[in-house]
């Protein structure tokens, strides 16, 4: 075997074996970053008013795994849910423009119809929509009063799944999460 043949032949030993170290590095970091992205979520610097974590439950409802929690049921066919003692759902939005996310009730209250709290991509609240039942008049309120009003159900499924699904990356790679994820929920 000549010089330049043993060359060759080390330097295409040394690409392979920089591919495949390549390959492996990708692969480990995609896992890290999906199965730790609702730790990462609730690390990464937010704008008030966002709720990252509602937003990677959700997105990420129908990989990960669904906790046993008492009054909680989960719906992953279609738009993912998290039903609350049948009485309300957080779902991904039907819309999917504006309104990425919502929060639905089963029954009406107060005379209101189709109550629904509508949140945009980075989980904040956009506006509570109901409708009147005997004239059939859509009210739409975006005040403070509806957004806490939302934060408070939202944290009534949130709160309690996060705490089952959270896990701490053995190898923190939050750098990266924000990274890819800030700008997003930095408005």
């Amino acid at each position: 075997m000549t010089k330049k043949q043993t060359l060759l032949k080390s330097l295409f030993f040394t690409l392979i074996t920089l591919f495949v170290l390549f390959l492996v590095g990708f692969i480990y970091t995609s896992y890290n970053l999906a199965t730790y992205q609702l730790y990462y979520s609730k690390h990464m610097p937010h704008a008030k008013g966002t709720n990252p974590e509602m937003v990677f439950i959700l997105d990420g409802l129908d990989f990960s795994e669904e906790p046993k929690i008492k009054g909680i049921r989960y719906d992953t066919d279609g738009h993912n849910s998290i039903i609350k003692d049948n009485s309300f759902a957080l779902r991904q939005s039907y819309d999917g423009k504006k309104r990425n996310y919502e929060l639905s009730f089963y029954e009406r209250k107060n005379n209101e119809l189709y109550r629904t709290y509508y949140f945009d991509k980075t989980g904040r609240f956009i506006e509570y929509f109901y409708q009147k039942p005997y004239d059939n008049k859509d009210i739409y309120d975006s005040s403070e009063q509806r957004r806490k009003e939302a934060q408070g159900y939202v944290d009534e499924i949130i709160k309690p799944v996060a705490a089952k699904l959270e896990k701490q990356p053995k190898v923190n790679l939050q750098w990266l999460f924000n990274k890819k994820y800030e700008k997003r929920f930095s408005r």
